[in-house]
């Protein structure tokens, strides 16, 4: 296959005309905002001002005591985490203590719609326009997205990854605004967590078959956010564990939990997983699977993108799990589907990428009339109804966050005992419940942001 022909089916078909740049700002825009609205109120009510674990024991926590620069060097857990230091740094002094919760999920939110805006942005020369804002819409409310890592900054390392798969899958044209914008996301994910390093050969294969200066900005991008984050994982001591191999097992499992529960959700399919056993469900999932990689198959010379999605997708759940086995592989019964939540959120939305791809290749253009465009009709409302069903069921969260008091509630209590030792620290609670993070009692009392 000639390089011009690598190119296309490996990043998609050069850019033919667009929009006026206005236009398209306006419209990445609208998406944007409507998109941070979709993720926050995923929170049920009563949780929208309540923050989640390291949002704030560990990215808040640094923000009150040190200066910016000084945390974003800061390895927690073993390596950098850019965008989390980089939003609580902000949020901590721009909104008042009693509203910190609120400020760090609706950065949360914002990453999330990133990620919404970037399936729609990267897979315009490739996916029909019906279906690129399905997509868009599906990475918003996937419902794994109603678990652990809903709105939390703490967790929007996965989003970022995923987003990071979409830039170095797709051309960086057409003009400066998509290549500055993909740029942004690489150096976000890559500086957030090492694991993003798994999509280097994406890097190495576009500069092969597009070894053009603007195309491979990216991939400088990537590069140096990658020699930073490797320097500060090897200069980090941190219990690794030993990592797992069971090739049966994790194929198994990855049928389990993202191909059967991107199709049902956790709600449903923890229902139906209880009801028919799992040897049914991997059946189940197999002939799903199947059947997708037919369609793949039978248009692969058209477009790689189904296929380098799915594989990604197998691909980054089998190094996730050989990372984390021994702490999820084995799950009590009940648990099995959706336990350990933050992991499928890559391998989950690049099938749901793989799957909307595929099906686009087989719909008739736009400007198909009579019975093709019914078909065309047909096709994207069914596919429409199937894939967000689901994550209409799981919208809101099912409670990660309950009975854990807001911070405009739980603040304003510690002021009396703030005042008898105005120099001391208070245990604040957050999510999950039993947990806290340490507010300075100068931050309790006068609970102004310290930027104002």
């Amino acid at each position: 296959m000639p390089l011009t022909g690598a190119a296309d089916w490996l990043l998609g078909p050069a850019p033919g005309r667009v929009r006026p740049l206005l236009a398209r700002a306006g419209a990445v825009t609208a998406l944007f905002a409507a998109g941070t609205a979709i993720a926050a109120l995923r929170l049920p009510d009563g949780q929208r001002n309540v923050l989640w674990s390291e949002d704030g024991n560990q990215f808040l926590e640094g923000a009150f005591r040190h200066d910016y620069l000084g945390m974003l060097a800061t390895p927690y857990a073993g390596y950098l985490h850019a965008v989390p230091r980089t939003a609580a740094q902000i949020v901590e002094a721009a909104l008042p203590t009693t509203e910190l919760g609120t400020g760090m999920n609706l950065a949360g939110a914002a990453v999330w719609s990133a990620a919404a805006v970037a399936a729609f942005v990267f897979t315009r020369e490739r996916v029909q326009l019906p279906l690129r804002c399905l997509l868009w819409l599906l990475v918003l409310i996937l419902p794994i997205g109603s678990l652990e890592v809903a709105t939390n900054v703490s967790n929007s390392h996965w989003f970022l990854m995923f987003s990071l798969f979409l830039v170095l899958s797709a051309r960086s044209g057409p003009g400066v605004a998509r290549t500055v914008f993909g740029s942004v996301l690489v150096a976000a994910s890559v500086l957030s967590d090492p694991l993003s390093i798994v999509f280097a050969p994406l890097v190495l294969a576009r500069a092969v078959v597009l070894p053009r200066l603007r195309e491979n900005v990216v991939g400088i991008v990537f590069a140096a956010a990658a020699v930073v984050q490797v320097i500060a994982v090897l200069g980090t001591e941190r219990d690794r564990g030993d990592p797992t191999l069971q090739p049966a097992a994790m194929a198994s499992t990855y049928l389990v939990r993202v191909v059967f529960g991107d199709l049902l959700g956790h709600t449903t399919g923890t229902s139906v997983y209880a009801e028919l056993g799992r040897r049914p469900v991997v059946l189940i999932a197999v002939a799903v699977l199947l059947l997708l990689v037919v369609l793949i198959a039978l248009r692969l010379r058209r477009d790689g993108l189904p296929a380098i999605a799915l594989v990604a997708s197998a691909g980054f759940f089998g190094v996730t799990a050989v990372l984390t086995w021994n702490r999820l592989g084995l799950q009590d019964p009940g648990a099995e589907v959706f336990l350990g939540g933050r992991y499928l959120v890559v391998p989950s939305l690049l099938l749901i990428v793989s799957i909307v791809a595929a099906v686009s290749a087989w719909l008739p253009p736009a400007g198909a009339r009579g019975g093709r465009r019914a078909v065309r009709l047909g096709v994207v409302l069914v596919l429409a109804a199937a894939l967000i069903t689901p994550g209409v069921i799981d919208y809101r969260s099912p409670g990660n966050k309950a009975g854990v008091p807001e911070l405009s509630v739980s603040v304003p209590g510690f002021r009396d005992e703030c005042a008898a030792d105005p120099y001391a620290s208070m245990q604040v609670p957050i999510g999950p419940a039993g947990y806290w993070f340490l507010v300075p009692c100068e931050r309790i009392l006068d609970p102004a942001p310290t930027g104002s």
